[in-house]
This record gives structure tokens, C-alpha cells and sequence, in this order.
């Protein structure tokens, strides 16, 4: 196919996933620089009495946007299961798509882990302890992002690798 010399649409199906998995780390890292901003010590203090907006701002402004990354990575990584399987499964890396998409969707088991965090700090329910909360929540969010979040982009990592020609 011609079309395929310039763009094949195929290949774009086997990085989409990691395209996504990798923007999902990349905004999970950068969460926990900015966001532990305010457990330092020095700020502290200031960071109970601006946490409650501060988190509600951060929650409704970017939380669909991690959902629709995280849902993109699924979706795509399992979009390569069932387009061309018999091509996945030539070079072995049907199971490394699977175990992405895997890994992607067990990011969202951690949510009723941490949901109770925000909606303690959202609606000034911390009795002036919201960064004790958030600290908890940081740990709960680095535990996920270096095991599930990374598991998913390894495990997609290698399934390109195994399918796409460079």
C-alpha cells in the first residue's frame, strides 16, 4: 500500500500505547516534584490552609485528563490484541501488550486508597493536618507510579520492541 510508505497507521497502533503510558509516568513524576512542594518543611504551615483549594483546583482540572491517558493506554494496548494477533503473536508480544494494558488498569485499584485523601483535604475535613494527608497520599501515589505505572510502561516498552521494525 502506498499509504504505508509515508504513514503506516499499523505502526501508529503499536506506539500509541506507549506514547500514552509514557505522557501517564511522565505527568505521575511530575506530580510527586510539584505536589511535594508542599509537605517541605519550611512550607508546610502555609500549605494546610492552602491545600483544601488548592487540591480541588488541581482534582477537577487534571483528574480527567489522567483517566482519558490512562483509558488511551488501555484501550490502544488492547486495540493491538485483537488488530493483527496473529502478527503480535509471531514475535511474542501479544502477552507484553496484555500485561500494559494489565498494569494500566491496576493503576485505578489504588483510587479508593487515596479518594478519601482528597475528599478529606477538599472539604476541610483534616482538621488543619492536609499535608500530613497529602503525605499519605504522596506515598500511596509513589508506591503505584514505581510498580503498576512502570510495570505498564516496561511491559509496553517491550512489546513495541518486539513488533515494530525501526
Amino acid at each position: 500500500m502506498a499509504s504505508g510508505q509515508v504513514f503506516d497507521p499499523v505502526v501508529l497502533l503499536r506506539i500509541a500505547p506507549l506514547i500514552t503510558c509514557s505522557a501517564t509516568l511522565s505527568y505521575c513524576w511530575a506530580q510527586n516534584v510539584f505536589i511535594s512542594i508542599f509537605t517541605r518543611s519550611r512550607n508546610r504551615e502555609k500549605s494546610n490552609t492552602l491545600l483544601p483549594t488548592y487540591i480541588e483546583d488541581w482534582f477537577h482540572g487534571y483528574t480527567g485528563q489522567l483517566i482519558a491517558s490512562y483509558t488511551t493506554t488501555i484501550l490502544t494496548a488492547s486495540a493491538n490484541l485483537c488488530y493483527h494477533r496473529r502478527i503480535l503473536n509471531a514475535p511474542d508480544s501479544a502477552k507484553w501488550y496484555a500485561a500494559g494494558a494489565f498494569f494500566g488498569a491496576a493503576h485505578f485499584a489504588f483510587v479508593p486508597a487515596v479518594a478519601w485523601k482528597f475528599t478529606s483535604i477538599i472539604n476541610n475535613e483534616t482538621k488543619g493536618n492536609s499535608v500530613k494527608v497529602l503525605d499519605e497520599w504522596l506515598w500511596v501515589h509513589r508506591f503505584r507510579s514505581l510498580t503498576v505505572d512502570m510495570l505498564s510502561w516496561g511491559c509496553i516498552l517491550v512489546g513495541v520492541l518486539k513488533t515494530v521494525k525501526i
